[in-house]
């Protein structure tokens, strides 16, 4: 027994023949008898008497009728209900943003989402690149920014932008003044604040190095990002950030930088969210939003 066939039955009783019934409900006549059979070997009862001018329920058949109808009502409601939430997101949908972009995506993001879905309940968890795959992977971030090359287990992701990785230190570091770029043997030797394994720009960093067949030469691990240009700032070392990146924070203007050159570094910016597991409404509409605002950041000319 299927819906199918209860709206055939109901439909059978309500024209009260079966050839009335075929045509209204565009089945042939053979179709519809042979599921008003099956019908009443499911129920192992006879569901309708047929007589001279056609059909009339038996008592059975007219309880079947009856829940038959209530049930119907209650599955195109259901129906109504699930295509409503398509047609109009809501609820929660949670998105994990690096701290290093948090700056130039979370008060943009919030505010498309607030204007074109106020029903959404957005929540934007900021943190360190290595923090959210594991957030997206447990359940704890429907989606998430990420950076990195390497196939990610687990993962569905799709790619971004990339961006120039900079050598960044003190605004009047006289190692940094006059120049247009530093090789990246150079910077390798100098003692250098990053976060610890297995953040994006770290991995970034050690990779291009092990290419290289050079080694890092880390002074310090943070695994806090305006803590790191603060320390910078202070004389305490050198980091590796984008330009536009290090353009903001509270320490922005106390810091220059220099595209690193021979080789440029890239970084890569990943959207995920976890494979084989299907994003809410909410959760597609807000993707769809902040894909919109990464295209016009890329558009701007700061990311390629």
């Amino acid at each position: 027994m299927d819906v199918r066939q209860l709206r055939y039955f109901l439909g059978i009783v309500e024209h009260g023949s079966i050839s009335r019934a075929a045509d209204s409900l565009r089945v042939a006549q053979p179709a519809l008898s042979l599921h008003l059979k099956r019908l009443e070997e499911d129920f192992g009862c006879q569901l309708v008497l047929r007589t001279a001018r056609g059909v009339v329920p038996t008592e059975s058949g007219r309880r079947l009728a009856q829940r038959a109808a209530a049930l119907i009502g209650q599955m195109d409601g259901l129906r109504d209900e699930v295509r409503a939430v398509e047609a109009v997101p809501a609820g929660p949908a949670t998105v994990g943003i690096p701290t290093s972009l948090g700056p130039v995506l979370t008060v943009p993001l919030a505010l498309a989402v607030r204007r074109t879905h106020p029903q959404i309940r957005l929540r934007v968890v900021e943190g360190l690149s290595g923090h959210m795959l594991e957030w997206v992977l447990s359940g704890q971030l429907d989606l998430a920014l990420v950076f990195g090359t390497k196939e990610m287990g687990g993962l569905e992701t799709e790619l971004v932008a990339r961006e120039k990785l900079h050598l960044v230190g003190p605004a009047d570091d006289p190692l940094l003044r006059g120049r247009s770029a530093i090789p990246f043997a150079e910077a390798l030797s100098l003692p250098l604040i990053l976060p610890g394994r297995p953040h994006g720009v770290r991995e970034e960093v050690e990779h291009a190095a092990l290419l290289a067949r050079a080694s890092v030469t880390v002074a310090l691990e943070i695994d806090a990002l305006e803590q790191i240009k603060a320390l910078v700032a202070e004389g305490c070392g050198y980091t590796v950030l984008s330009d536009r990146v290090a353009r903001h924070g509270v320490a922005a203007e106390r810091l220059t930088g220099l595209p690193i050159a021979d080789p440029q570094i890239d970084r890569t910016i990943l959207l995920a969210h976890a494979a084989g597991r299907p994003m809410s409404a909410a959760a597609r509409a807000t993707h769809a939003i902040l894909t919109d605002i990464l295209s016009g950041l890329t558009q701007d000319g700061g990311w390629r």
